[in-house]
């Protein structure tokens, strides 16, 4: 007994050793000596403290988008590492921070999208899955599955006007980079004006009936948000923008541009006005 004890502590040593000698090598920049000697320190002994580094270590061999067999290496190394450091140290919420922010650095989208969604299926009401998702989705570009996770968060906090107000900015600033861009706003359809031919809109651009749908989805949440919080100027001011990102789609129907155009500019008033006579914020 007396002698295991004695080889156990033998061995925590040898490997404490090597775990400073990674350090070292992390210290000098060394990254992939440094990884062999935590993975020599991990073989002679289990330390939660030589793991994290190990994965650290992993980390900033990482190269931002690449897809080499180099890059997959590195980041496979560090999610093994966090991996492991959950089961050597279940209290550390260093582990699943890192193993997450790893997964998304290495663009690992369907992973974390399975990840989030095992946690919905345990926590229905989990905000940060669903914040998660919706992180995930708009960096694959994914953009109609952000959307969606966007307008089901606003549907689990119905009282929150900043979900709602959230969804109508974010379809708001879809609107404007698929064609809603200034040579839109400076068109007038109206007869007997120049130029009569509208502006070209682009592949891709959002368009006709697509456009008014996402308008009048955005217009709904902006809505709901000022009626949660009738002094949310910003809620006010988006949907005067979406408003006129909606009259786009009526180029070859001049009255109901006008109408969309007098109600954009009509809100735009409010919002002003608003904003006009909030008072100064007071230093503290």
């Amino acid at each position: 007994m007396l002698l295991a004890l004695g080889q156990l502590g033998c061995a925590e040593l040898r490997a404490r050793q090597r775990g400073r000698e990674g350090n070292r090598h992390f210290k000098d920049g060394d990254y992939r000596a440094a990884v062999e000697a935590y993975s020599a320190s991990e073989q002679l002994y289990p330390l939660a403290v030589v793991t994290l580094n190990k994965g650290l270590a992993c980390r900033q061999q990482m190269l931002p988008g690449a897809k080499s067999a180099e890059a997959t290496k590195a980041a496979d190394c560090a999610l093994a590492s966090f991996r492991r450091l959950r089961e050597l140290s279940p209290q550390d919420a260093r582990a699943e921070q890192l193993y997450q922010q790893t997964l998304f650095d290495a663009d690992r989208y369907e992973d974390l999208v399975r990840l989030y969604e095992r946690q919905l299926a345990s926590t229905p009401d989990d905000p940060a899955a669903i914040n998660g998702l919706i992180q995930v989705y708009t960096r694959w570009d994914r953009w109609d599955e952000a959307l969606r996770w966007m307008g089901e968060r606003a549907k689990r906090r119905p009282a929150d006007p900043e979900a709602h107000y959230a969804v109508g900015v974010f379809i708001y600033n879809r609107l404007f980079a698929k064609g809603g861009g200034p040579d839109k706003s400076s068109f007038d359809p109206r007869p007997g004006l120049e130029p009569k031919q509208p502006p070209p809109f682009g592949p891709g651009d959002i368009t006709g009936k697509e456009r008014i749908a996402l308008a009048d989805q955005a217009i709904f949440e902006l809505k709901r948000a000022l009626e949660l919080r009738p002094t949310y100027t910003e809620a006010l001011t988006y949907l005067g923008l979406v408003q006129r990102q909606q009259s786009f789609a009526y180029f070859d129907q001049p009255a109901a541009w006008q109408a969309s155009v007098d109600a954009a500019e009509a809100l735009r008033r409010q919002a002003a006005a608003r904003s006009e006579h909030t008072p100064p914020a007071v230093s503290p």
